[in-house]
């Protein structure tokens, strides 16, 4: 049986993780829109009450 060319090979490498500038990024990304979800909520509580 021939095997598709599009395949992955069998002992192929494990792909590197990501860099950790990425890493942090993303990271510093996320704080900042829970920080920004936590204002939104205490806006809200302070309009309605």
């Amino acid at each position: 049986m021939r095997r598709s060319p599009y395949l992955p090979e069998e002992d192929s490498p494990v792909p590197e993780p990501s860099p950790w500038g990425f890493r942090l990024g993303v990271a510093v990304a996320a704080l900042y829109l829970l920080w920004r979800l936590v204002q939104g909520v205490m806006w809200l509580v302070e309009r309605l009450t």
